[in-house]
């Protein structure tokens, strides 16, 4: 079974959820760049970190990201600014650049996870696609 959602609902969840202005884009396959746009004064700057998906562990998702010289600082940065915006529990950071979601944390996803056993999540040009089989 697969299932998809589109960017542009993924970024409406997001962005209701910490009130955060983030957006997405493909990068290939197994990653997604997740874009804030930051106010210079005179102009506004898009910045972007990628994503990458190194596995799904039954409701776990564990992500490494990547956006250059800095980034990762302004990224660890970031995530103490909206960490008070998830359930509890919901993301660690295991390792360097690493992140593990716990996606049953989510009230929302709870029902979702009860009926399908997810496999995998993959990266298409418009949308985020769920594999998975159904219990």
């Amino acid at each position: 079974m697969k299932a998809s959602v589109s960017y542009q609902e993924l970024q409406k969840l997001v962005t209701e959820q910490t009130q955060q202005p983030l957006s997405f884009e493909f990068v290939d396959q197994k990653t997604i760049k997740v874009l804030y746009e930051i106010n210079l004064g005179i102009m506004k700057k898009k910045v972007g970190v990628d994503l990458r998906v190194l596995e799904v562990i039954g409701t776990d998702l564990r992500v490494r990201y990547s956006g250059g010289f800095g980034m990762e600082g302004l990224v660890r940065m970031a995530l103490n600014l909206v960490k008070d915006k998830f359930p509890t529990g919901f993301m660690e950071e295991p390792s360097q650049n690493e992140l593990l979601f716990h996606l049953d944390k989510i009230e929302k996803l709870q029902p979702v996870f009860e009926r399908i056993d997810v496999k995998d999540v993959n990266m298409l040009t418009e949308a985020l696609e769920v594999v998975g089989d159904f219990k």
